[in-house]
This record gives C-alpha cells, sequence and structure tokens, in this order.
C-alpha cells in the first residue's frame, strides 16, 4: 500500500512520522536483545568449558592424563631423551654421571662394586667420584647386548637397541631401575627393599626373581614374562578425567602383555623359558608368527626384511637361530623353517623374503 502525503493532514502525517520512529526504536532494541543473547550463550559454553576442565583436575589432581614423573630416576629419564632410540647407535655405550662415555666391547661385562664408586667394564676399571648415588646410563645398540652387574648383585641381561638408566647405589627403602627395549632379570633377594623396572608404559615390581621385560617403543605391545618368583606389574590406564590403574601378579610361567593402541592388559600363560633364550645367545621361539619373528631377528642382527606381496605374516613357526651367524646363514635357516625363497644383500644389510 503506498500513502498520498498530499491528501491526509499535518496532524496525521505527524502521527504516521512518530508510529514509524517507534517501529524503528522497537527493532533497535530486538536486535540489541538478540546480540546479547547470543553473547550469553557464547559465554555459557566458555564457562561450562572452564568447569570441565577445573573438575578434571579437581576430580584427579595427582592422575592427569600424561601425568609428571615422580621419582628421582623418572625426572632423569624424561630429561634423556637419548634413550628414546639407538638406531643410529654404532658401539655399546656406558654414560656415566658426568656425561663421560665408555666403549664397551661386545663380550665385556659391566660391573659395579658394592658401594658404587668403582666399575669394571672387561678388564678396565673405572672410579666413578661418586660418594652418592647418581645415575648411570647403558646404550646398546641393534645387533648387539651386553650384560649388567649393579651395586646389589642383580644381574641384567640388555638385549638389542635397548637403554637401560640406574643408580650408581640403592640409597632409600626402594631399588629401581628404567628400561627402554628388552631386558632380562635376575633379582638379588632382599625383602627390604623391593626390586622396581619402570617403563613408559608399566612398572614391574619384584622381591627377587628371574623375569624378562620387553617394552621398545615401535613395538604395538609391551610384555613381561616370568620364569622364576613373583612379579606385580602395574599399569596406568590413562583416561579423559581420570586414570584407572590396573595391577596383575603373575607367577612363573606367566605373560603380561599390555597392548598400547587397545589399552588392554592380558595375562596368559606360556612358554617363557624360550622368551629368556636371547640373553644365552639364541632366539627360541615357538608357535610364533612369521611377522613377530622378523620384527625380532631386525632387531638382534640390525637388519631390514624386505617382504614379498604375497607373503602370510600370520603364519607361526617354531625353530631356533644362534644370535651370532652371519646373514647368510640367518637366510639359509630362515628359509629352510618357513619354505620361503631369502636373499640376502650384504651391503645394505637386508634380506628379502617371498
Amino acid at each position: 500500500m503506498q500513502i498520498n502525503f498530499n491528501k491526509i493532514s499535518n496532524d496525521e502525517k505527524d502521527s504516521l512520522k512518530n508510529q514509524i520512529r517507534l517501529g524503528l526504536i522497537e527493532l533497535a532494541e530486538e536486535e540489541s536483545k538478540r546480540r546479547k543473547k547470543k553473547r550469553l550463550l557464547a559465554y555459557s559454553a566458555a564457562a561450562s568449558v572452564v568447569l570441565l576442565v577445573s573438575l578434571s583436575v579437581f576430580i584427579n589432581p595427582n592422575n592427569t592424563v600424561g601425568s609428571k614423573p615422580q621419582t628421582a630416576l623418572e625426572l632423569f629419564a624424561a630429561s634423556n631423551t637419548s634413550t628414546d632410540s639407538n638406531i643410529d647407535l654404532e658401539e655399546i655405550s656406558l654414560v656415566l654421571q658426568d656425561k663421560q662415555t665408555i666403549a664397551v666391547q661386545d663380550s665385556a661385562v659391566i660391573s659395579y662394586g658394592k658401594n658404587g664408586k668403582k666399575v669394571t667394564v672387561g678388564k678396565q676399571a673405572i672410579n666413578t667420584n661418586s660418594s652418592v648415588a647418581a645415575f648411570n646410563t647403558v646404550r646398546v645398540p641393534y645387533g648387539k647386548r651386553t650384560q649388567i652387574v649393579l651395586t646389589d648383585g642383580t644381574r641384567v641381561w640388555l638385549n638389542s637397541g635397548s637403554s637401560l638408566i640406574y643408580p650408581t647405589q640403592f640409597d632409600g627403602s626402594i631399588r629401581e631401575v628404567y628400561l627402554t627395549g628388552e631386558a632380562a632379570f635376575d633379582v638379588a633377594h632382599d625383602k627390604t627393599k623391593p626390586f622396581f623396572v619402570k617403563t613408559k608404559e608399566c612398572n614391574v615390581r619384584v622381591l627377587g626373581t628371574v623375569f624378562n621385560v620387553s617394552s621398545y617403543p615401535e613395538d604395538k605391545n609391551v610384555q613381561t614374562a616370568l620364569l622364576e618368583g613373583k612379579v606385580r606389574i602395574t599399569y596406568t590406564k590413562k583416561g579423559i578425567l581420570s586414570n584407572q590403574e590396573i595391577q596383575e601378579d603373575l607367577n612363573p610361567g606367566m605373560i603380561a602383555t599390555i597392548n598400547k593402541d587397545k589399552k588392554q592388559l592380558k595375562v596368559e600363560r606360556k612358554d617363557v623359558a624360550s622368551i629368556l633364550s636371547w640373553r644365552d645367545g639364541y632366539f627360541t621361539f615357538k608357535s610364533q608368527s612369521l611377522g613377530t619373528i622378523l620384527n625380532k631377528l631386525s632387531k638382534y642382527y640390525k637388519i631390514e626384511f624386505i617382504k614379498g606381496s604375497n607373503l602370510n605374516l600370520e603364519t607361526s613357526y617354531s625353530g631356533s637361530f644362534a644370535l651370532n651367524e652371519n646373514l647368510n646363514s640367518l637366510a639359509a635357516a630362515l628359509s629352510s623353517i618357513t619354505n620361503n625363497n631369502c636373499t640376502v644383500n650384504a651391503n645394505q644389510r637386508t634380506i628379502t623374503i617371498k
């Protein structure tokens, strides 16, 4: 509808203008309310996020996701990122508390005196110059292994591509070491001072026993196998608002496996002796998948396997390899066990299997 202003009175014109002005004011007020409501919703959402975060802090102040290390050993391990990967390491090395690095021969045993002030590497005696407990680190490249005798008499076999951080003296009420990779332990018995093996994924508590822990960063599983004695596995399953601590006690012949992706802890009975065979210079396996076998051999020999497209990695095999075999002997033994064709490239340290 159109209004002809020439045919209405001045009073009617004033009335219409006033109505239009009031309408514009009302529209402006509605727009202002709409914007305030939108801002209020945004503030409410932000407040909800803040409240959610605050609740997660108060609900679980000591077990937040990615909780901070608590002991001096864990703090040292967290700051010592060089142990995360030994892929470029060529020689076994002992790193003392003053960062001095000692080269270790393949067959040499690293042995500490009772007070931790002296350490023997093969036939070489070294003064650690330590009047108090300090942390030493042994790093092993892929393809090699070594042995360590700690100050309490505990013997450790450290496998290929692994690192162990430990104190020169076990002061205090517990004994603890930090492992990256794989190691077998024969722990000296001391019921008053329990022994802990700590890894990124779990803790293993023992009093005196023989067991194996495998915790390589690149592997999807962390495995603890018990040969003698008793151990307790503690695994912290991390959640959004809180963490769940799971514990399992192992008896001889039991294996605990933590799946990193699924965040599951599984305990079962298996042949444990074969799992520890590497400390005696052999890799013995029973009913293991080809994929698992090749994965371990690549660590033990520092080689790469080139797998054929039709290779079934889920097929299980049993057998044994001497860990000092050359690549040609290894390929021949692998071909005999699996009935697959294996070709060696010694220069590139690869074996093609198909």
